[in-house]
């Protein structure tokens, strides 16, 4: 791992681009004199879910109803954020909200979806019925991407992360901006859209290797 003064000007970029996408997802949630490693992992997995909207693009008629729908299945805590974040904060130029389910088949109108981790076990039969539909899907589990999810959260030294997996979000019509592909944790399969890269050095000294691979699911 390369040290600290090793790290290329693209490094120092890539640092400053994830820098500047957790303070603007965290900016709107923010109190006076709160810092920002005392925000639990619950409310800055609800602020990546705000700002997703706007490094994603959608198919038109994906885009077609009146509100932005953020769907929300086993994730209460995520939700009870949303709840009180997104009222005042619109997404793709409509107003947004969060919507609880019980079966994924209820996210149909949904723009994203969001699994908790409490569906680790059966993710992928929980994703089956939707995997083609213009959704982005986030999951929360370890294996969350071989499930079929296009984006997937990670806990790493105590702060949240993210993975994408290109194929998933192809398949469901999906195109997933260069900026957000540079500062995941990981890219999967699929064709990296032009102007993305692999990172050759993560922020915050992850793991440098950047894994491009088909996804299995």
């Amino acid at each position: 791992m390369a040290a600290l003064s090793d790290v290329s000007p693209q490094s120092h970029a890539r640092r400053a681009l994830l820098r500047a996408l957790a303070a603007a997802a965290l900016a709107w949630v923010a109190s006076p004199g709160r810092a920002a490693d005392t925000y639990s992992a619950e409310t800055v997995k609800a602020a990546f879910l705000y700002r997703f909207g706007g490094y994603v693009t959608w198919p038109p008629d994906a885009l077609k109803g009146p509100r932005f729908t953020i769907a929300v299945l086993g994730g209460n805590e995520v939700a009870n954020e949303l709840e009180r974040l997104l009222p005042q904060h619109p997404i793709q130029n409509r107003p947004a909200q969060v919507v609880r389910i019980r079966r994924v088949q209820d996210a149909d109108d949904a723009q994203i979806l969001y699994v908790g981790p409490g569906h680790a076990a059966d993710l992928q039969a929980i994703i089956a019925p939707v995997a083609r539909r213009p959704i982005l899907i986030v999951s929360d589990s370890e294996q969350g991407l071989d499930g079929g999810s296009a984006v997937n959260f990670l806990l790493v030294d105590r702060r949240v992360r993210f993975e994408i997996s290109l194929a998933a979000a192809e398949r469901s019509g999906l195109k997933i901006s260069a900026e957000l592909l540079s500062v995941a944790a990981r890219v999967e399969g699929g064709h990296l859209q032009s102007g993305a890269r692999c990172p050759s050095s993560l922020p915050y000294g992850l793991d440098s290797r950047c894994q491009l691979r088909v996804a299995s699911r």
